[in-house]
């Protein structure tokens, strides 16, 4: 089948990068106000003058909402074909990878003072961790391939031959 006109494999894999760093931005901004760890007592997480659902905004503040703003505008540069702005997007997916394997995956099965006070408290990832995790690892990949698919805008040189052709004289 063949593709309409000016719509090329190329175009069709740089729209489907740009997609997955929008999606990555936004699974940022979901995972912020998402649980990121969430302790259970038994089998209830309700409990009484404590906090047992850690949120990303608990976490990290606005840090993920920040880098969420900051790659949506280098997508944009990307887009537009910049490289910067396409190695900018895979270093902002770094950077919350960072986050969530450095910052939060030790403490996913911390339980801290509710642990101490109870024997059957237990500490798991939720929604949020795993959404910032994919918003990371998405950047990552919509940035990283975007370089890899585009090619300089600096044009080849030329060969030196034909270089050396053309400064003589006529």
């Amino acid at each position: 089948m063949a593709s309409p006109v000016g719509f090329g494999a190329a175009r069709a894999v740089r729209i489907a990068l740009v997609i997955a760093a929008v999606a990555g931005a936004v699974c940022l901004v979901v995972a912020t106000f998402s649980t990121v760890i969430g302790i259970t007592v038994g089998t209830t997480s309700k409990i009484a003058d404590r906090d047992t659902q850690l949120s990303g905004l608990d976490r990290h503040s606005f840090a993920l909402v920040l880098i969420a703003i900051f790659a949506l505008v280098m997508t944009v540069g990307a887009w537009r074909g910049a490289r910067p702005a396409m190695a900018a997007v895979a270093v902002a997916g770094i950077a919350v990878l960072l986050i969530a394997l450095i910052g939060d995956l030790p403490d996913v099965h911390k339980t801290g003072v509710i642990g101490e006070l109870y024997d059957n408290a237990r500490a798991n990832p939720k929604t949020g961790y795993y959404l910032e995790t994919l918003g990371g690892a998405l950047l990552l990949l919509a940035g990283g391939g975007m370089l890899i698919t585009t090619h300089s805008a600096r044009p080849a040189e030329p060969p030196a031959e034909a270089q050396r052709e053309r400064e003589r004289p006529s």
